[in-house]
């Protein structure tokens, strides 16, 4: 499990989770009235949104994006086109193959960008420990222009990010500017907190476990949030919110991450804001106002009405932000849908703790069982299973159902995610996903030819197991002389490492069935003969890697019955082909085989 600090902003599991931290600590406090302070003297400033970094406590940095006194709304036009950026690609899904800014927002960011980019990584000159210790004494914050000497993600304690209106556009998009130099071992994860902020850009950003450290504050009288939104509710648009909304009200507030029902509020939000562009909000006022009332507390009488609580709840929070069901059917908003949703977050977070991950190392661990006393009774863990002689072999097959569901799920969620995020998602469980493979793999197979199928590879093979093995294949090393010597020690308790080895012995045992059927075509005979000699050579390499069992070689396995049928042939008169004694066929007919897995080589 990944290790936290104490000041360390988490991942969270909900948009519920996320604003309870946010407003119950004073982050958001510290965040938005850093905002004002900044805002003093900068009329003069050419910039329409200025930054800045805040050294507050030696635990806790704040960058700062606020918006000049004398900057309005309509610096970001209405109606603003949507532009790719692929230095977001890192972003990217294969739902989503590409990422789109808001133009005149990524063309704001772009111009601070050069000035941001020593907070990415080190900046190419050093200040002293010492220095920069005297330089904190002296200033109460520190420049944009005059970094610490070190990188913000690589600072402990917290990071947060915030900006106002346009300055929440560029505080948004510098920290998914951060994230593509974050990994696990940084030592600070950000959290963006914006207070009225646009939206800037389209689908692409919405698929990543990155929304968790967004946090957007919109008051139900700021119309900038729905700035590039239509009119109307029956008009589409390709801008899309991100991260958890918190959307607040004199009555309190409401947290959503559904980006559909966000785009509905939004819409409603700027369609009943009186007065357009020109209304002040004091977000100030608002968080005064939170701090004395807690999060979705709505009206008392709402939960009165329904018996059923998530509709209570739901009905509440919307009360809470002056939307009531009228308006609901105004706005095309579907409360079931909200439903559902409340349902599906409370059965996922029922469901996702530690007895499910426990259930599964438990069948693991039964199969592990399982391997040892298919060992114990002189039969190999494929043969056993396929054979199903005792009521055990039953229950594996339960166990199998078990491990492949969540495996397919794991498989699934790793594919969804952006192509940085996925990748360090699957380094994460790679060794169990691949000890997964290696132990239920050959029990599928073995279910797939005891019914008759054939070409398990290319007909019947599921796409988790395909890409499991991608994802090891990519990530692998060739064995060091060392690592070679130390699965020749541990052979006999290993599993296959090509988990479809038994789908090859299959399929070389049909060969031979094609050899010897008497009705078999020339041209049939001739391809089974070329299939079994690439198998006696792929066997032999895998046994010169260390990378069979032992098993593999007990008298009544699948291996060794092909074997006999196959030596059988190879010495029949019949038998047209000269390749008699290739590597393969030597290394079995002189019986070294026997001591495979032993200390002597083979």
């Amino acid at each position: 499990m990944e290790r936290r600090t104490m000041n360390q902003v988490p991942l969270f599991s909900s948009a519920g989770e996320l604003a309870n931290m946010v407003i119950t600590s004073n982050l958001i406090d510290v965040a938005l009235a850093k905002i004002p302070e900044l805002q003093k003297g900068q009329a003069a400033l050419p910039r329409s949104v200025q930054p800045m970094v805040y050294h507050s406590t030696p635990n806790r940095t704040i960058v700062v994006f606020a918006p000049s006194p004398d900057s309005t709304q309509y610096s970001l036009p209405q109606g603003g086109d949507l532009v790719p950026y692929p230095e977001f690609d890192f972003l990217c899904t294969k739902e989503c193959p590409s990422v789109s800014i808001n133009r005149s927002a990524l063309n704001l960011f772009e111009s601070l960008k050069n000035h941001l980019s020593g907070l990415k990584t080190e900046p190419d000159y050093e200040i002293s420990l010492m220095e920069s210790i005297s330089l904190k004494k002296k200033m109460s914050h520190t420049s944009i222009y005059i970094s610490s000497g070190l990188a913000l993600i690589a600072r402990d304690g917290q990071l947060i990010i915030t900006g106002h209106s346009l300055g929440g556009s560029v505080a948004s998009l510098f920290t998914l500017y951060l994230l593509d130099s974050m990994n696990k071992k940084s030592k600070c994860r950000p959290i963006c907190i914006t207070f009225g902020s646009p939206l800037i850009g389209d689908f692409g950003l919405q698929h990543s476990q990155w929304n968790s450290f967004f946090l957007h504050v919109v008051s139900n009288k700021d119309p900038v949030p729905g700035l590039f939104l239509p009119s109307s509710h029956s008009q589409t648009t390709a801008y899309k919110p991100f991260g958890t909304y918190l959307l607040c009200s004199e009555l309190g507030c409401a947290c959503f991450d559904d980006p559909d029902l966000i785009l509905k509020f939004l819409t409603f939000i700027s369609s009943e804001v009186a007065g357009g562009l020109l209304q002040v909000v004091d977000y100030g006022e608002i968080l005064r106002n939170l701090k004395k009332r807690a999060i979705c507390k709505g009206p008392r009488l709402a939960g009165e009405r329904f018996a059923d609580p998530f509709s209570a709840g739901i009905v509440m929070e919307l009360e809470t932000i002056g939307i009531d069901r009228t308006k609901l059917l105004q706005h095309n908003i579907d409360i079931r849908r909200m439903e559902a949703e409340a349902r599906s977050l409370a059965k996922k977070t029922k469901a996702f703790d530690a007895k499910k991950l426990n259930d599964i190392k438990k069948y693991m661990a039964l199969l592990e069982w399982y391997k040892k006393k298919s060992k114990d009774a002189k039969k190999g863990y494929y043969d056993c299973f396929k054979n199903g002689e005792f009521k055990r072999d039953i229950r594996i097959g339960e166990f199998m159902g078990h491990l492949n569901a969540y495996w397919e799920d794991m498989v699934a969620e790793a594919e969804r995610k952006p192509q940085k995020e996925g990748a360090s998602f699957r380094t994460s469980w790679l060794f169990a996903g691949t000890t997964y493979r290696r132990m239920v793999e050959p029990l599928d197979i073995a279910v797939f030819y005891k019914g008759g199928g054939r070409d398990y590879k290319n007909s019947e093979r599921s796409q988790h197991y395909k890409l499991l093995e991608q994802w090891y294949e990519e990530a692998a090393k060739p064995p060091t002389r060392e690592e070679l010597d130390s699965k020749k020690q541990k052979v006999s308790v290993l599993l296959a490492e090509d988990s479809c080895f038994w789908a090859h012995v299959e399929e070389a045992i049909l060969s031979c069935k094609s050899l010897t059927n008497a009705n078999s075509t020339h041209e049939l005979r001739e391809s089974s003969w070329n299939n079994l000699v690439k198998f006696g050579e792929y066997v032999m390499e895998q046994i010169e890697n260390y990378a069979v069992s032992p098993e593999i070689f007990l008298k009544d396995s699948c291996f060794m019955t092909w074997w006999g049928e196959y030596k059988a042939y190879i010495a029949s008169p019949s038998n047209p082909c000269s390749l008699r004694f290739i590597q393969f066929i030597d290394f079995m007919k002189t019986g070294r085989y026997g001591v495979y897995g032993r200390s002597e080589v083979p």
